[in-house]
């Protein structure tokens, strides 16, 4: 998850970079710099899906591992980045069908 956070803002430095090249005002380019950072990319839905069908598998590994939830580090990080009720909903949809993790990711 971190990755798409670190490509935007990677796209919002290279926009910031551009607008100063052409001699804008350093409030236009920080404007830029963050509206180029918030612009959804083609990807991110798939790689939301990836990391969270990843995390599933963590959590399972830790669960058949007879692990702690609480010291789970994926369980840990989709709880709070999730919630309680959207960890019960990934667990439930993963149970079914790993494929159509991918509806769960909102849309961008």
């Amino acid at each position: 998850m971190d990755g798409k956070d670190w490509l935007h803002g990677r796209i919002g430095d290279l926009a910031g970079f551009l607008l100063d090249l052409i001699g804008t005002p350093r409030v236009v380019r920080m404007f830029g710099k963050e509206i180029a950072k918030r612009i959804p990319l083609p990807w991110d839905q798939q790689l939301v899906a990836v990391s969270r069908g990843m995390q599933i598998a963590g959590i399972v590994v830790c669960v058949i591992n007879g692990r702690d939830l609480a010291k789970c580090e994926c369980f840990v990080d989709v709880v709070v980045n999730e919630g309680k009720e959207r960890v019960r909903q990934l667990m439930e949809w993963a149970a079914k069908d790993w494929r159509n993790l991918e509806q769960l990711v909102p849309a961008a």
